[in-house]
């Protein structure tokens, strides 16, 4: 009994050196040559392989060679990642051929090869053979496990990291929950181990969509950010606004006062016209201060009412090319009514659920209307100006014709 216990004891020694020595190649070549953004196909991913499939080949009856085997592919399975994405698995097959030529190990069993077991994973199907189907169920023994959150996860991430950009999480989660809801363990054993999770999982990515769901039309609205967004650009369009109100209010009081400076003038003028023609047939230089003062305050009239008109600002852009545009702003009616009304409500929808689109129009439709602030008071400047020096060129040169008729 004893002699045949030690038979025993020594084959399995040996299989468990073996198996320790492919795992030692293979977290070396993970640790030489695996690029950084493969976060999820690695060392850590094989050996988690490797531990499912020997809890499942304790509840299924299969030659010990192949078991052996088995245990060997599970550890390459994921190897190929060393080369990149593409075709990993005919690398895997040649990682591991090349490990078996160096340690002497033959790849071949009654139940097939191990080279055909890693090539034959992806597509694995219930008529395949049953180490297939066994590696099928402990590579994607992650999906029915409590652990599969994070799992998921580092997929994305390196998704993203091989794409090189990042990706749609609406889209990811989606696909992921699709994948769960239609997947199928392929072995009695792995439909008891993992089947059971696998379902809960399934609800719960779909509780995961929806907060993502959420999460994502809250960043496209800006309501991440609370209301410091929303707070500048409602100040400051108030400011403009009020500037504005200001400026016309200025420009109203220049209106008026040189409105009824240049209405007494000429109805004085009017009135009294022998009587100024006159003064003026006899002092001629009177007409200096008279007409400096008519028009300067037409001057400063005209520069005020164009402060006050009305402005429009419009583009000269095709209507077909509006709604992609970065110049024009679409919040504002002198672009919008280029466009249908079903064409505006169709933007104006997808700018609710579109922060970047949303505050860019906010930002040009501010940007438009400083322009039209900087113009409304730069003329209201010009007439102010005139009026001060027209007034006050009328005066001096008043005072001057008056002191040298006296002197």
């Amino acid at each position: 009994m004893s002699d045949t216990t030690t038979e025993k004891a020594v084959p399995e020694n040996k299989q468990e050196a073996t198996i320790a020595a492919a795992k030692a190649y293979v977290r070396k070549r993970f640790d030489e040559e695996l690029a950084p953004k493969y976060l999820f196909h690695n060392f850590a991913y094989a050996s988690e392989i490797e531990d499912a499939l020997t809890d499942l080949l304790q509840e299924v009856e299969v030659a010990e060679d192949t078991a052996f085997l088995l245990r060997i592919a599970a550890l390459f399975l994921p190897v190929g990642y060393v080369k990149g994405h593409k075709k990993n698995k005919q690398q895997a097959v040649r990682e591991l051929e090349k490990w078996a030529a160096e340690v002497d190990l033959k790849l071949e069993t009654t139940d097939g090869a191990a080279t055909d077991w890693l090539l034959a994973v992806d597509k694995a199907g219930a008529d395949d053979s049953l180490p297939v189907r066994l590696l099928h169920d402990a590579a994607n023994s992650w999906l029915g496990r409590k652990r599969y959150d994070r799992r998921s996860d580092l997929l994305q991430l390196e998704r993203d990291a091989i794409s090189s950009k990042e990706g749609d999480p609406i889209k990811f989660g989606e696909e992921m929950q699709d994948y769960l809801l239609h997947f199928n363990y392929l072995t009695a054993a792995g439909k008891r181990a993992y089947d059971k999770r696998r379902r809960k999982n399934v609800s719960s990515q779909q509780s995961q969509n929806y907060k993502i769901e959420q999460k994502e039309v809250k960043a496209r609205t800006g309501k991440n950010f609370g209301r410091g967004i929303d707070t500048m650009y409602r100040t400051a369009f108030r400011n403009h606004i009020n500037l504005s109100r200001i400026a016309d209010g200025k420009a109203n009081m220049m209106i008026s006062i040189n409105t009824i400076i240049l209405s007494i003038v000429i109805t004085i003028s009017g009135a009294s016209l022998s009587f100024f023609e006159d003064v003026f047939f006899e002092n001629p230089e009177f007409l200096v201060p008279i007409i400096s003062l008519l028009l300067s305050s037409l001057i400063a009239v005209v520069f005020a009412v164009f402060s006050a008109r009305p402005t429009v600002t419009e583009y000269r852009i095709k209507k077909d090319k509006l709604i992609k545009s970065k110049e024009a702003s679409l919040l504002y009616f002198g672009n919008f009514l280029k466009l249908e009304k079903k064409e505006f409500v169709d933007h104006m929808a997808t700018m609710k659920l579109n922060q970047s689109a949303l505050y860019d129009d906010l930002a040009r439709d501010l940007y438009d209307l400083g322009q039209v602030m900087h113009k409304k008071y730069l003329l209201l400047t010009i007439s102010y100006n005139t009026f001060v020096g027209g007034l006050a060129l009328a005066v001096i040169s008043f005072l001057i014709v008056y002191l040298l008729n006296i002197l």
